[in-house]
């Protein structure tokens, strides 16, 4: 298994090596393509299981999968919530088109000049189960077992007729039978081949159905004998290419679904302006907007400081008392424990509207109270560490407040 995945890989890499073009001199990303499947995904299916779980996959340097999580929803679908950072001197704008193979719909809640979050949904890769007929001369018909997921049933009969003439009659039966009153008992060598239907719509793309199987073992006829499951997977694009130099599609083109692209600014249809806590985002600019001036912009867990067009990193100091710490690499704002490896501090970890923002004083966490400097002496919220509290309580070398 591990092999064949790392052929799919090399296999893809030569594929995104014959496919790209160059990008734009800006580094803009106009095209982002994604797969939520692979062809090692389908090497292990056999009649009657199901894949999900699949791994997702990019084809582009210019961008890739960061992080990923997947959600099992009741009605059977597999959702992605994927996000997706740009390389080094490559960006994101209101633009640039996301598709995803695989997916029957994909939506982008998240959108900033690193990182893109991407939400894709599909379905797990099925085959539908085999059945055999059985053949019973005296009632003169044939009967199966039912199919779970089966919308029909292929059934092929086939009879000698006198003169040593094969002949074949293909039908397709709702139920689980089929009348062999025309044949049994009229011609020799009376069989019944059964076979599985899928039905229509979006799930049944996710679906393939097996082989006949006849009352005597598989069909194997040349007319009638798949080697290989077929899927008729989707692909589901959001937004579309305005501009710029990019790669075309390596997956499979499909079905195109998904939301128009949000209109306004980079950022817009998410965030807010530094003065918002909608979301339970920081908490703003505070009372020096002229010295701070900048948007925050992102949501949930997710925010970054733009200034002069580009994210701010490492500290970010809106006012004297109102501090954030940027990841330099990501652009995203920390929360929760940090250690910048001098010192110790906490990021406040709640979304109450300070989300982000660096604490200080007496802080109790898990139970445990902490100190955290309040003084501006160039240590200004570095927790304390085997030294008294302004107020003459121990903190240990762990910092636990006694």
């Amino acid at each position: 298994m591990k092999m064949k995945r790392l052929m799919a890989v090399l296999m893809a890499c030569i594929l995104c090596m014959a496919v790209k073009m160059p990008a734009s001199a800006a580094g803009r990303v106009a095209a982002v393509y994604l797969s939520l499947v692979s062809d090692d995904d389908y090497y292990d299916l056999t009649p009657g299981t199901s894949a999900d779980g699949m791994i997702p996959s990019e084809t582009d340097d210019d961008y890739y999968i960061f992080s990923y999580d997947v959600s099992y929803l009741n009605s059977g679908v597999i959702a992605y919530t994927l996000d997706i950072q740009a390389s080094s001197g490559c960006s994101f704008d209101e633009n640039t088109m996301v598709s995803v193979y695989g997916a029957y719909d994909v939506s982008v809640s998240l959108r900033t000049l690193t990182h893109l979050r991407v939400t894709a949904r599909m379905y797990p890769l099925q085959v539908l189960a085999e059945t055999r007929p059985v053949i019973d001369v005296g009632a003169k018909n044939a009967t199966w077992a039912p199919v779970d997921g089966a919308k029909s049933y292929s059934v092929i009969i086939c009879y000698m007729d006198n003169r040593g003439y094969t002949h074949r009659v293909t039908k397709s039966v709702k139920g689980t039978s089929v009348d062999l009153s025309n044949y049994v008992g009229r011609y020799e060598e009376v069989d019944v081949a059964v076979r599985p239907e899928k039905g229509t719509g979006t799930r049944s793309r996710y679906v393939a159905v097996p082989n006949y199987v006849s009352a005597y073992g598989t069909l194997y006829d040349e007319d009638y004998y798949m080697d290989s499951y077929e899927f008729n997977l989707p692909t589901a694009t959001y937004g579309s290419v305005s501009g710029g130099t990019y790669v075309q599609n390596p997956y499979n083109s499909g079905v195109v679904s998904g939301n128009p692209l949000p209109s306004g600014p980079l950022g817009s249809q998410t965030g807010g302006t530094a003065n918002s806590t909608s979301g339970g985002g920081p908490l703003g600019v505070g009372s020096s907007p002229a010295v701070s001036a900048g948007s925050w912009m992102g949501s949930g867990d997710l925010w970054y400081y733009v200034r002069n067009g580009s994210p701010v990193t490492g500290w970010l100091s809106l006012t004297s008392d109102e501090w954030y710490y940027m990841d330099p690499a990501t652009g995203y704002m920390k929360a929760g424990w940090f250690s910048d490896g001098t010192s110790v501090y906490l990021l406040n970890p709640n979304h109450d509207g300070t989300y982000g923002k660096m604490l200080t004083g007496y802080q109790t966490v898990s139970g445990l109270t902490y100190y955290f400097n309040e003084l501006h002496d160039g240590t200004y919220g570095a927790m304390y560490r085997s030294r008294y509290t302004p107020q003459g309580r121990w903190a240990d070398e762990n910092g636990i407040v006694h």
